[in-house]
C-alpha cells in the first residue's frame, strides 16, 4: 500500500505541473471534480484540419512514440490523457509522446469509492491500463478543428488476456462519471439530499436507494466516444454517442450497465455498423447493419454469479415469435482503465422495431410493464381495450376468441408464457414485471407485423433458473404459478397474466399452449443443444469474468463463478428431465408418446415442427408429444425438391403436403423425403 500512495503522491505531482496531459479535472481526497476555472469557451471550426497520429490505435507489445501532426500552419495541438476532450488550457503538444505500459500508473478511476449504496467496495490493489490520447488543433483566437481520439495498449497480451472478444474503448470527462454534483456513476449529491430528507433512508434496501446513478432521462447522459477494436487489430466503428447508466436493481452494483446512443447532437444519427456478429434481423430480411443505441450489460441479477445467464437463455429462442434481444461479449476500458467485461446487447426502442422490420419508427407502440415507453400516453388505450375485452368476455365462445386473436398475436403470447414458465422466471411477466409489448399504431399491412397486433418483447430474464437457490428449484411448478398467480411485484392496474388465465378458457389457445409448452422443452431446450450453447458460452465467459471480479469484486463472487455457472446447469439439465411431468400434473392431456422426425438428406431440406425449424444436421430429432394434441410438420426444402412424408405410428393428414398435420397413434416416426 506503502508503493501504491508513493505512485498516487508521484502522479498528483506531476498534474500539478502539467508535464502529463492531464485535463482540466482535479483530484481531492479521490473525488473527481469539476475545475470551473477552465471554461468550455472554445468554438469548432471545420476548416481547421484535423490532427494526425503517427500510430493507429491498438495493442503494442512494447514502449512507443506517438508523433502529431496537423497540416496547417500558426495553429497550436493540444492534447489529454484522460479522456476528456481537450480544450484551450491542455497540454500543448511539442514532443512525440511516449506510450507505455501503465499497469503500475495510479487507478484515477477505479479509486473512485462512492458508487454504491452497498459500501463494500474497495479500490484493486492495480488495474490494467491503456493510454488515450485526444488531440485537436487550436488557433489564437481558442477556435479548433475536430478532436482525433486513439487508445493503446502498451505490453498487455491481447490474445492471452481477452481471446478474440471485442475491445470496447470509451472516452469521456472523468466528472461526467464521477462529480459530486452531476457524475452519472456516483451515489452523490442526490444521494445526499434524499438521506437529508429523511435520516431513516439509510436503512431501506440499497437497491431501492436514491443516487446518481438512478437518475434517469436526456438530464443524466453524457457524451463519450467510443472505439471498438476487433481482435484482429482492425477499428469496428469509432463514434461520438450519449452515455446512460441503465437498469434497475443493478445500478446499484458496483461495475454498472450503460446505454450508448447514437444522435444527431453528437454527429451521426445512428451506428452503421454489425455490432453483433450474425445478428439476424426479426423479419429475416439479412442481419441487423444499423443501430439506434446498444447496451453494455453487467448481467443484471447475475451480474455477481454467472453472468451469461440472459444471453443463453435468450439465444436459446431467438428463432420463436417474440422478440429477443441478441448479444455478444466484449472488454471494456473507461478512460484507458479496464472497466471489465460486458455484454454487448442489442437496445428495444421505436427505433429497434424500425430497423428489423422497416417500419416507420413514428407509428410503432411498445408498452413496458404497463406505461408507454414509445409512443405517446394515449396509445395506453389500445392496451387497455385488449385487455378488457379479453378479460371481460368469456374466451371459450369462438367469436370473442377470434376478435382476441386480432388483438393479440396469441402465438407470439403463447410461445413467450411457456419460456417464462420453462426457465423458472422470478421476475417477470407472471408476477407483473419486466414486459413489454409492442404493435404499430396504425395498422397498414405494409409488413407481416404491420396489422395492429400486439407482440411480445423479450429482456431481463436474470431472475431465473435457481439463481438465488444453486439451481435446485428444477422441479418447482411454474405452469401452476402461472396459472394460480403468485406473488406480484407491481401492483398493475391490467396484469397481462390475467390475459393468459382468460385465454386458457379457449380450449384452442389451451391446446396452442400445451404444444408451446412441449416445444420449449423438446427443441428450444433440447439437451444437446443446450449442452452446446452452455459449453460455448462457459468458454468465452470464463476467463473474462475472472478479471473482472477482481475488478469489481464483490469477494463472493471473485471466487464463486463456477460453482455459480454449475449450479445454473444443474437447472437447466434437471429442468429438461421434468418438464413433462408438470405439463402431465397441470393438464391432464393423457398418454403421451415419443416422436422421431427425420430427413432423407438434411442437406437438400429440414423440417419445420409446429413453428420452429428443427437442426438435423447430425442426428435425427426426438421428442415427448400427447396423443390427444395433433402436431404439424412442415418440409423446409434448401438444396432438394420435397417429395412426399413416410411415417409409422401415426396419421397424416397429407402425405405429400409440404404442411400437414400429424395425428399421434403412439411412438411414431416422420421422414421428410427430399430428391
Amino acid at each position: 500500500m506503502f508503493i501504491k500512495n508513493r505512485i498516487a503522491l508521484f502522479t498528483a505531482i506531476v498534474c500539478l505541473l502539467s508535464l502529463c496531459g492531464c485535463s482540466d479535472n482535479k483530484k481531492t481526497d479521490n473525488k473527481i471534480v469539476k475545475n470551473n476555472s477552465v471554461s468550455a469557451d472554445s468554438e469548432y471550426d471545420e476548416n481547421i484540419s484535423e490532427v494526425s497520429f503517427s500510430l493507429e490505435s491498438g495493442f503494442y507489445e512494447s514502449e512507443q512514440q506517438l508523433e502529431l501532426s496537423v497540416k496547417d500552419k500558426d495553429v497550436t495541438i493540444r492534447y489529454t490523457t484522460d479522456g476528456s476532450v481537450p480544450n484551450a488550457s491542455s497540454e500543448v503538444y511539442t514532443d512525440a509522446i511516449s506510450l507505455t505500459d501503465r499497469r503500475n500508473d495510479f487507478s484515477m478511476l477505479a479509486e473512485q469509492t462512492e458508487i454504491t449504496a452497498s459500501h463494500d467496495y474497495s479500490a484493486p490493489m492495480s488495474v490494467t491500463k491503456g493510454n488515450v490520447i485526444r488531440a485537436a488543433a487550436f488557433k489564437d483566437d481558442g477556435t479548433h478543428g475536430a478532436v482525433t481520439s486513439h487508445t493503446f495498449f502498451v505490453g498487455i497480451d491481447r490474445e492471452k488476456n481477452y481471446s478474440d472478444v471485442p475491445v470496447i474503448s470509451l472516452m469521456m470527462d472523468p466528472a461526467d462519471l464521477f462529480d459530486h454534483d452531476s457524475g452519472i456513476y456516483v451515489l452523490g449529491k442526490i444521494h445526499d439530499d434524499w438521506l437529508k430528507e429523511d435520516p431513516s433512508n439509510a436503512s431501506v434496501d440499497v437497491w431501492k436507494q436514491e443516487a446518481n446513478y438512478t437518475q434517469r432521462g436526456k438530464e443524466w447522459e453524457r457524451p463519450v466516444y467510443a472505439e471498438y477494436i476487433l481482435s484482429d487489430g482492425s477499428i469496428g466503428f469509432t463514434q461520438d454517442l450519449g452515455i446512460r447508466i441503465m437498469g434497475a436493481a443493478s445500478r446499484n452494483e458496483h461495475q454498472k450497465s450503460f446505454r450508448l446512443t447514437a444522435r444527431k447532437d453528437y454527429g451521426d444519427k445512428n451506428i452503421n455498423y454489425e455490432l453483433i456478429p450474425d445478428n439476424t434481423r426479426s423479419d429475416r430480411q439479412g442481419n441487423v447493419d444499423k443501430y439506434k443505441s446498444f447496451v453494455l450489460r453487467n448481467g443484471g441479477n447475475d451480474c455477481n454469479f454467472a453472468k451469461f445467464r440472459d444471453p443463453l437463455l435468450q439465444s436459446m429462442v431467438m428463432d420463436k415469435s417474440f422478440e429477443t434481444i441478441q448479444s455478444t461479449p466484449v472488454v471494456a476500458f473507461i478512460d484507458g482503465e479496464y472497466w471489465g467485461m460486458y455484454t454487448l446487447t442489442e437496445d428495444y426502442s421505436d427505433n429497434y422495431i424500425s430497423d428489423n422490420y422497416d417500419i416507420d419508427n413514428k407509428n410503432v407502440v411498445i408498452l413496458k410493464v404497463g406505461e408507454i415507453e414509445e409512443g405517446t400516453e394515449d396509445d395506453i388505450k389500445l392496451y387497455s381495450d385488449m385487455y378488457d375485452f379479453i378479460t371481460g368476455n368469456d374466451m371459450s365462445d369462438e367469436a370473442n376468441y377470434t376478435k382476441a386473436c386480432d388483438m393479440l398475436d396469441i402465438r407470439s403470447f403463447s410461445d413467450y408464457m411457456a419460456f417464462n414458465i420453462y426457465i423458472g422466471n422470478e421476475d417477470s411477466i407472471i408476477q407483473g414485471n419486466n414486459w413489454r409489448m409492442w404493435r404499430v399504431r396504425n395498422a397498414d399491412n405494409a409488413t407481416a407485423v404491420s396489422d395492429g397486433k400486439w407482440r411480445m418483447m423479450t429482456y431481463d430474464t436474470d431472475y431465473s433458473s435457481g439463481i438465488y437457490v444453486n439451481g435446485e428449484n428444477f422441479d418447482d411448478n411454474f405452469i401452476k404459478k402461472a396459472i394460480d398467480g403468485t406473488k406480484t411485484f407491481k401492483d398493475l392496474e391490467q396484469p397481462p397474466a390475467d390475459i393468459f388465465r382468460s385465454l386458457l378458457d379457449n380450449e384452442e389457445f389451451k391446446q396452442m399452449f400445451i404444444l408451446s409448452l412441449c416445444d420449449m422443452r423438446n427443441i428450444s431446450f433440447e439437451k444437446s443443444k443446450v449442452d452446446a450453447a452452455y459449453d460455448e458460452m462457459l468458454n468465452a465467459y470464463a476467463p473474462l469474468v475472472k478479471d473482472t471480479f477482481i475488478r469489481f469484486g464483490p469477494d463472493y463472487a471473485r471466487e464463486g463463478f463456477g460453482w455459480n455457472a454449475d449450479a445454473f446447469k444443474k437447472f437447466l439439465d434437471g429442468r429438461y428431465s421434468v418438464f413433462i411431468t408438470h405439463i402431465t400434473d397441470v393438464f391432464k392431456p393423457g398418454e403421451k408418446a415419443t416422436v422421431t422426425i427425420k430427413s432423407t438428406d438434411s442437406n437438400k431440406g429440414g423440417v419445420i415442427l409446429n413453428t420452429t425449424a428443427l437442426d438435423l444436421s447430425d442426428k435425427d430429432f426426438k421428442g415427448d408429444y400427447y396423443k390427444a394434441y395433433p402436431i404439424t410438420v412442415t418440409a423446409d426444402p434448401s438444396a432438394g425438391k420435397f417429395v412426399k412424408w413416410e411415417s409409422s405410428g401415426c396419421t397424416l393428414s397429407d402425405s405429400k403436403a409440404e404442411t400437414t398435420a400429424v395425428t399421434i397413434d403412439g411412438d411414431c416416426e416422420i421422414t421428410a423425403v427430399y430428391e
